[in-house]
């Protein structure tokens, strides 16, 4: 039976991914604020060491999956306060599983990034570079004065932390497949808040889905599984939009590009 940590596993994405997995035959420690295996509150260093520890614990040391899918909104949050989940909760505990990850069977490992890293315009750069440079002091302060800017900015820095990571001696050289996914709008209570802010809503309901519809957890959840299953393991490093169309519809000729030397 694989055992497989999912952050953010009480509603949306992350239950709807713990439910595909669980049907599957996995066993599955949730990690969230409430109704979970492991409580925690990603938002503080001592939150994601009590996360870690207590992940540890419950899986004695080895995991065959790992989905980081926590994350809030920046609508009505501190930009701060959106980093702190969605990027160093993210990353801290990537790094922090990864032995337990590299001692599990064909392991790998999932980041839920967004497709607004490459639909929301203009995210500040000094932003990105603060996040992956990992001083979150910094990253924070800026968040905050960048507050429109944070959801997307966490998720760009974490698909960016994601590809330069994946290749590396830690993941794909010690047998851990490391991915991002990209989901655009979802039917879950975290597009269901947004949609209650009346100066947001009517940008929501302009953006463009091709497909006609809002993404369904249950399809992005099984989704990840699959790619946490024994199909998928020559993904590495991959970002993978999960959006109805709406980057290809925005972006069609931006990517792929080619490589200029």
């Amino acid at each position: 039976m694989r055992t497989i940590a999912i952050t953010g596993s009480a509603s949306g994405i992350g239950l709807a991914t713990r439910n595909a997995l669980e049907a599957e035959g996995a066993r599955v420690i949730g990690i969230d604020l409430k109704d979970s295996d492991v409580k925690a509150d990603l938002s503080t260093k001592a939150g994601r060491e009590g996360a870690l520890q207590d992940t540890l614990a419950s899986c004695n040391g080895q995991l065959d999956g790992f989905v980081a899918c926590a994350g809030i909104s920046g609508i009505g949050n501190p930009g701060s306060l959106t980093v702190a989940i969605n990027y160093f909760g993210a990353v801290e505990l990537l790094e922090g599983l990864q032995p337990a990850l590299a001692k599990g069977t064909d392991a790998s490992a999932v980041a839920i990034s967004s497709n607004s890293v490459t639909t929301m315009p203009n995210i500040p750069d000094v932003l990105i570079d603060a996040l992956l440079n990992g001083d979150e002091a910094a990253a924070a302060e800026i968040a905050d004065k960048h507050t429109g800017h944070a959801y997307a900015g966490s998720k760009l820095a974490l698909a960016r932390w994601v590809r330069r990571s994946a290749t590396g001696e830690n993941w794909i050289q010690a047998g851990i497949t490391l991915n991002a996914v990209a989901p655009g709008r979802t039917s879950t209570p975290f597009d269901d808040a947004m949609m209650k802010n009346e100066q947001i809503r009517p940008h929501l309901e302009a953006y463009p889905i091709p497909k006609g519809r809002l993404g369904q957890a249950d399809e992005i959840g099984k989704f990840i599984a699959y790619l946490l299953g024994p199909n998928a393991r020559f993904f590495c490093g991959s970002l993978l939009y999960i959006d109805g169309g709406s980057d290809a519809l925005m972006r069609a000729d931006e990517w792929p590009a080619t490589l200029r030397v």
